[in-house]
């Protein structure tokens, strides 16, 4: 039993997603309080909101109470049955997930789904309670990750599997991939672009623009769970046209909010070519991106009544939305919607700004009522602004033909390598090729953070592999655990198996690096809340800079490595196959990679 739902600054219910168990759970209890009739159950439709909103709106209450008035609110309450509700908050807004599940999976879900759900709408969460393909959209994302954990390697620790093919077969995908993106680059509107292939669930290439924002590992990984998700899709489509929001890179300039045109062409079964087009202007989206982050820490001071800071709250708020103004001026409007939002924006800016500066020049809180009174006009404002510019496309079905055209010519390009994608896509490379250089070693997996990129062996889904991958699994969520706990390195055993975990840094040329300190996050309270993965926030990225104060984070790289071996190896065996094991993969990718210790 599982369901998810989204609370926004008012307390309404903006999403709800459950599966028939918790929906027909839900159906019982709101029977039983009387919020409902019996013969009016349908278990195939969703609950009505006001039914749901009196059932959770003690707990809401009592969670923006704890949030604003004591900055110590709820992550996780256990119920009976088996229940666990874990809360998550982003932007104002309330995200709460019930579950059967650990705690901690309903965390690393929930998280997730904030993740999806930035991707698809950005900054402006709202936009999910009218937009029913949207809406739609989040439940499929939501069900094809959940479907994906339970099976792939790669989701489970959230990184994607690097295909690994010939130089021949490699060569051929990329000499496609840059005459897709050249053909692109005909529009002028396509200057800053991507084009990348996809083998089922594996990453095989990329190809970008020069002038094209470098992408994050999760925005690669977000791209193959919305890939799986259109495919799996009842009324599937060759070619798929969305925007959708990208983060970038951290060491690059923009906030994390890259609207892009997506268009997901089939080729083949299991294979996919992604054509993403920067939209907008980026400055644009970043500044409004900012905006959004300002205010919503300003409502969060006044509630808290926090007048000490404030001054220093606006102040922020203020640069961003001037930030804001100038890139507006720097662009043109294609519609009178667009220069009525912006006018309306300009408008209500001013008003919010003097009623603020009434306030600062009396210090009478009296006055911040009429601050309140405005703020929500102009909170209105900011989201139509970023809808019209930065969310919207009128021109999305506009390039259909030539994508379709793209499509075709890479298609034609790889008619004599298709076969061999498609059974890669199911099995990458087996364990066999390993057993006489490395005995005993039953499976591993190999982590590139700095790319997001694994490498590891395929499993087989047969009676005797689905006890390996339980305990692949089980051993993923351990090291998990210690590694919160600042432990790097660690080697343990079972019945049947031994394992090994270890986490190291390089520099650039592959020299190891030791930190001074071992971050111990368990006893950091932060918010968010820190999760090992990339999804719900660089995990890596935060540790190296805690790691490293005094190092450019963008100059230093992270590794992970996973061994399972046969239970009579002795501990001193698996470190030697992991040091070696390390080299190994370092070569079969073409890394820079030196002897390591481990330890």
């Amino acid at each position: 039993m599982e369901g998810v739902l989204i609370f926004d600054q008012n307390n309404d219910l903006i999403y709800q997603n459950f599966n028939d168990a918790m929906r027909a759970k839900m159906c019982k209890h709101a029977i039983d309080l009387g919020l409902m009739e019996n013969e009016k159950r349908d278990p195939r439709k969703d609950l009505d909101n006001n039914v749901l909103i009196q059932i959770f709106s003690p707990l809401v209450a009592s969670q923006r109470i704890m949030m604003c008035q004591f900055d110590n609110a709820y992550t996780s309450v256990q119920m009976e049955s088996n229940l666990n509700l874990v809360f998550d908050e982003f932007l104002g807004y309330l995200f709460i997930q019930i579950s059967t599940k650990e705690v901690d999976h309903i965390k690393r879900e929930l998280g997730v789904c904030i993740c999806l759900l930035k991707h698809i709408c950005g900054p402006n969460i709202y936009i999910i309670k009218n937009n029913i393909k949207k809406s739609q959209l989040l439940s499929s994302l939501i069900s094809t990750y959940r479907q994906m954990y339970l099976g792939n390697q790669g989701i489970l620790v959230e990184a994607i599997e690097q295909l690994l093919v010939n130089a021949d077969v490699k060569n051929t995908v990329v000499s496609s991939l840059q005459a897709a993106t050249e053909k692109l680059k005909q529009d002028p509107h396509s200057q800053r672009s991507h084009s990348i292939m996809f083998v089922g669930n594996k990453f095989l290439s990329l190809y970008s623009s020069r002038q094209a924002q470098e992408l994050s590992p999760a925005d690669m990984l977000f791209l193959n769970i919305f890939c799986q998700t259109l495919d799996r899709g009842e009324h599937s489509k060759r070619i798929e046209s969305h925007v959708v929001f990208l983060q970038g890179c951290s060491n690059q300039t923009t906030s994390g909010c890259i609207p892009h045109i997506v268009h997901v062409c089939k080729l083949f079964d299991d294979v996919f070519l992604v054509l993403l087009i920067e939209h907008g202007n980026i400055a644009l989206s970043g500044n409004l991106y900012d905006v959004f982050f300002a205010l919503h820490k300003l409502q969060n001071i006044q509630m808290q009544m926090d007048v000490d800071n404030l001054r220093s709250a606006f102040d922020s708020l203020e640069t961003y939305v001037k930030h804001t103004m100038d890139s507006l001026k720097k662009i043109k409007h294609n519609s009178p919607e667009a220069d009525e939002a912006v006018r309306v924006l300009s408008l209500k800016w001013d008003n919010l700004r003097k009623r603020y500066a009434e306030y600062f020049k009396a210090a009478d809180s009296a006055l911040l009522v009429k601050v309140e009174s405005n703020m929500p006009m102009f909170v209105e404002a900011v989201k139509e602004v970023f809808k019209l510019l930065c969310a919207e496309c009128s021109t999305l079905e506009h390039g259909l033909q030539r994508v379709t055209d793209i499509a075709d010519m890479v298609q034609e390009k790889l008619t004599e390598v298709f076969n061999f994608l498609q059974i890669k896509s199911q099995k990458n490379f087996c364990m066999g090729s390993y057993l006489e250089d490395f005995p005993g070693l039953v499976h591993f997996i190999h982590i590139d953070r700095n790319n997001g990129r694994i490498v590891a062996p395929g499993l087989d889904m047969e009676e005797a592999t689905n006890v390996l991958k339980e305990r692949i699994w089980s051993m993923v969520e351990l090291s998990r655990t210690y590694l919160h706990k600042g432990h790097m390195s660690m080697i343990w055993k079972d019945v049947t198996f031994s394992y090994g975990y270890f986490l190291w840094f390089e520099d650039a040329n592959g020299t190891a690096l030791k930190p001074k300190e071992f971050p111990d996050f368990s006893a950091i309270s932060t918010k968010p809340q820190l999760i090992a993965g990339i999804l719900s926030g660089d995990y890596y990225q935060r540790m190296i800079e805690t790691c490293f104060p005094r190092t450019q984070a963008s100059k230093i790289r992270c590794y992970e490595l996973y061994c399972v071996h046969l239970g009579l190896v002795t501990p001193t065996n698996v470190l030697e196959h992991c040091r070696r094991l390390a080299v190994t993969i370092t070569d079969l990718t073409g890394c820079v990679g030196n002897p390591i210790d481990l330890l």
